[in-house]
């Protein structure tokens, strides 16, 4: 089942170049998913108080054209599927009928306290699949392991990235990578691919390493033994 909401973009998500970020982007399509709950339930809330969450494993996300502040938008989210221990989502952002942007998430659910992952007939879902899937450029799957990089300087997660998980919420990944490209004056971002392998929680500290400051660039996040990547094109 699709489900479909309208928003204004905010003044306040615009870049220094008057664009809405790419975690601006990402934030309006995940609360579209989060209001479809709300809507026909399990909400977060419940989830939580259960004892369950979804965590994002991928994201693949293509821009297609920059959304600017007061832009009317109509975000549409809907499941494609849902089998063993996860959930495929797709959600598309028009501006007057037009397609701005388009992104594929593979969620997981887990028990919060056992830290494991549970299968999808464990969360009794208020709505429906839909079979339509979106194509997209951005791969869903790519490898950074083994691929020598350079590094840009650390990182460390305090309150304003962290969400009631008390972790670095998914959306503010891209923020912070792009917070170590020297330069994104007139620069905007097209394709985005992560793969969330750790979480990254409040205190914690990680290193930024980039592959090459050219056409593309690839965020590689070290905690101890864990690490995540993120592609911009």
């Amino acid at each position: 089942m699709k489900f479909s909401y309208d928003f204004k973009v905010s003044s306040q998500e615009v870049d220094l170049n008057g664009i809405a970020s790419a975690t601006a982007v990402m934030r309006y399509m995940q609360e579209t998913a989060n209001l479809g709950h709300e809507d026909f339930g399990p909400t977060m809330d419940e989830l939580r108080v259960s004892g369950k969450a979804f965590i994002l494993s991928r994201a693949a996300l293509d821009i297609y054209k920059p959304l600017y502040a007061q832009d009317k938008i109509t975000v549409t989210s809907w499941l494609s599927d849902a089998r063993g221990y996860g959930y495929n989502r797709s959600t598309v952002i028009e501006r007057n009928g037009e397609k701005i942007a388009a992104m594929i998430a593979f969620w997981g659910a887990i028990d919060i306290e056992k830290r494991q992952p549970i299968r999808v007939e464990e969360i009794k879902l208020g709505f429906g699949t839909d079979e339509e899937k979106l194509e997209i450029i951005s791969p869903m799957r790519f490898r950074s392991n083994g691929i020598e990089m350079n590094e840009l300087g650390d990182y460390k997660v305090v309150y304003g990235d962290c969400d009631q998980n008390i972790h670095l919420n998914n959306t503010n990944y891209p923020r912070v990578f792009l917070g170590f490209i020297p330069n994104m004056l007139g620069k905007r971002v097209t394709h985005l691919s992560i793969n969330y392998q750790h979480e990254a929680r409040l205190g914690a500290s990680f290193r930024v390493l980039v592959l090459k400051m050219t056409a593309q660039c690839s965020l590689r996040r070290c905690l101890t033994t864990e690490t995540s990547a993120l592609k911009q094109e």
